[in-house]
């Protein structure tokens, strides 16, 4: 099963009914999260989505390879962004909260810095972007420093 839609339009919408069909897919996707890629090609120089995780969805601390920016703009729900430096030792946390909340709602990391996400709502619904093009076998690493779950 795939855990993505892709556009095939020159404009993309948004609409909230687009955000329920997501949320829907989200909890019977076996990883517990569904996007829209809003771009149209992994090829794309900005890869931009509409990400939906369900509260129990697992994201492993990983980083970047290259020279990759992202950002998240939090559209539903909260979550903390963990950064951890390269031996392991949690260096920050980022609360984030939509729109209203008492927390910051956009976030971007500029480095190659080790990070996981802790889902703090039953949904966490995000607008991410980040520099493209995306190869899904050279974009990230893991560390060796976690046990893997």
């Amino acid at each position: 099963m795939t855990e993505a839609l892709f556009n095939k339009s020159d404009v993309c919408v948004v609409p909230p009914t687009l955000i329920v069909e997501l949320k829907e897919k989200a909890q019977v996707a076996p990883r517990r999260r569904f996007r829209l890629c809003m771009h149209r090609s992994h090829q794309d120089l900005v890869q931009e989505m509409i990400i939906v995780f369900c509260q129990d969805s697992h994201i492993p601390i990983h980083r970047h390879v290259g020279n990759r920016s992202e950002s998240f703009h939090v559209i539903e729900g909260k979550l903390t962004v963990l950064l951890y430096d390269d031996a392991g030792s949690l260096i920050q946390e980022v609360a984030l909260g939509q729109p209203g909340s008492s927390r910051a709602s956009i976030y971007r990391v500029s480095s190659p810095l080790w990070h996981t996400v802790r889902l703090e709502s039953e949904f966490v619904v995000l607008h991410e972007i980040g520099t493209g093009p995306f190869d899904p076998q050279q974009q990230e690493e893991q560390p060796e420093w976690v046990t893997v779950r």
